[in-house]
């Protein structure tokens, strides 16, 4: 009896060694195929955007904004993660309107930060300070502007397409204000929808 309990034992022991390797495999992503997960924020980070604003001013004393006038718009960003629920950089972005030979384009250039309420998720919410600059070339080498405060609010989600690459909707409120301008003070905004793409470092 105690032979057979033995042998019984030896048997099971065999059978578990021969099958672990079988099912340890099982368990492991097919040959070509890397498993990805949504909160793995890291590295160095580098955005392109393309999208349309919709801009308007108000002359000071308020009179009330003008009416909406939507025109492209295109974007830079970069920085570096800190977390996986924060993202420090800056943003250069530009509303260019043609009138005849001449292009309107304001544009702010700012220091950004994007949280990530959820670090299992793309969404994020966005603030910016900086500085706004509202700009007229004539395409003949001369061009004048006016340079006051910018800042921005706005929200967005990055939607993994691999390791290192995201599409990345988004949409910005950003606000102007000049004090001494051409025309006055003045304060502009823009509502901007955009998407775009954004590239990480890291593994």
């Amino acid at each position: 009896m105690c032979s057979l309990r033995v042998t019984a034992l030896s048997l099971a022991v065999t059978t578990a060694l021969t099958l672990s390797p079988g099912q340890a495999a099982a368990q492991e992503p097919p040959e070509g195929l890397i498993e990805v997960h949504e909160s793995n924020r890291r590295g160095f980070w580098l955005g392109l955007g393309f999208g349309t604003g919709g801009e308007s001013f108000d002359l000071r004393p308020s009179v009330g904004y003008s009416q909406v006038l939507y025109r492209p718009t295109v974007s830079l960003r970069l920085g570096g993660t800190v977390s996986q629920r924060l993202r420090l950089g800056g943003e250069v972005m530009t509303w260019i309107n043609e009138v005849g030979p001449a292009v309107e384009s304001p544009s702010s250039a700012l220091f950004i930060a994007q949280l990530y309420p959820f670090s299992g998720s793309g969404l994020y919410l966005k603030g910016g300070i900086g500085i706004g600059r509202n700009a007229v070339d004539f395409g003949d080498g001369f061009d004048q502007g006016d340079t006051g405060f910018a800042g921005l609010i706005g929200a967005g989600y990055e939607l993994r397409l691999s390791r290192r690459l995201f599409l990345n909707p988004s949409i910005d409120l950003v606000g102007h204000r000049y004090d001494d301008g051409g025309v006055g003070a003045y304060h502009e905004r823009l509502v901007n929808v955009g998407l775009g793409i954004l590239l990480q470092t890291g593994r």
